[in-house]
């Protein structure tokens, strides 16, 4: 073979292998092979440690996230109910408003047109008027110069005064008269007990002060059964709602679902002795 010859079969040979070597590298461009890590790479990764797609993972991992979480979700749905039932945002009942002023009027009457209420949404007709001639009385002074006792019954004059009002024991026993086995004296109890009630749909009787805020005018009376604190600012009225920062009462004064603030209502009935009554 002359040496022309054989340049031009190298040159023939060597031009069929670069278009080789072109084809197969288009090839795996293509597929997207991916080479063998160099050893400088491998020696990144513990022996035997898997290797894990970056973008795989990040999905497993946010699927584990929405599986726990529904978990938790249906493990605890119940008991987040019960924690909601058991610390109630808002409860407010629709206990009818009857206001003491209204004829025929009952000036000093707040205590039993409060006990109306409670009774009207239990189901028994009743009106003030009618506990007012109902409920036992006592003198707002005797002869001899002693105080009438709000324990024993209602001190002086209801309808036009002058009167003070009364304590938790006589309603106790008039409310008994109209409800007979369904009264419960709460007189005592934590003011959470009278909440609990509420929520059961129960408004509770209390004795408060006439804006439902503490007082600093109590004095002492000297009555035919011992010495007696009172104040001229005593007021009643029906609890018949609360939330975290508010209790709701019935005034018969002439408010429905009146908002007072928590603390200070509460301060004012401790201050008044912690009286309330509930029907059932």
């Amino acid at each position: 073979m002359s040496l022309f010859k054989r340049a031009r079969l190298i040159k023939t040979v060597v031009a069929a292998l670069l278009m080789a070597v072109l084809f197969f590298s288009y090839y795996l461009l293509k597929e997207n092979v991916s080479f063998p890590k160099t050893d400088q790479t491998a020696t990144m990764q513990a022996p035997g440690e898997q290797t894990i797609n970056v973008e795989e993972n990040s999905s497993y991992q946010e699927t584990e996230h929405i599986e726990q979480k529904n978990d938790t979700t249906d493990g605890s749905q119940s008991g987040i109910m019960v924690l909601y039932e058991e610390n109630v945002e808002k409860i407010l009942l629709d206990v009818p408003l009857i206001n003491q002023m209204e004829n025929p009027r009952l000036y000093n009457g707040c205590e039993v047109t409060s006990l109306a209420m409670i009774l009207n949404f239990k189901g028994i007709p009743v009106t003030k008027n009618e506990l007012a001639n109902t409920i036992k009385k006592v003198p707002l002074q005797y002869e001899n110069g002693l105080r009438g006792n709000p324990n024993e019954g209602f001190v002086g004059n209801m309808e036009d005064g002058p009167g003070l009002g009364v304590y938790h024991g006589p309603i106790f026993d008039l409310a008994t008269k109209y409800a007979e086995g369904r009264v419960e004296n709460l007189t005592g109890e934590p003011f959470e007990i009278l909440l609990k009630e509420v929520a059961a749909e129960n408004p509770v009787w209390v004795i408060s002060t006439s804006n439902f805020v503490p007082v600093s005018n109590f004095v002492t009376w000297n009555t035919p059964q011992g010495q007696v604190e009172i104040t001229f600012s005593m007021h009643f009225g029906v609890i018949t709602g609360f939330d975290k920062d508010y209790i709701y009462v019935n005034n018969p004064y002439g408010y429905k679902n009146q908002k007072i603030a928590r603390d200070q209502f509460i301060a004012a009935w401790e201050q008044m002795g912690s009286q309330a009554i509930v029907i059932h």
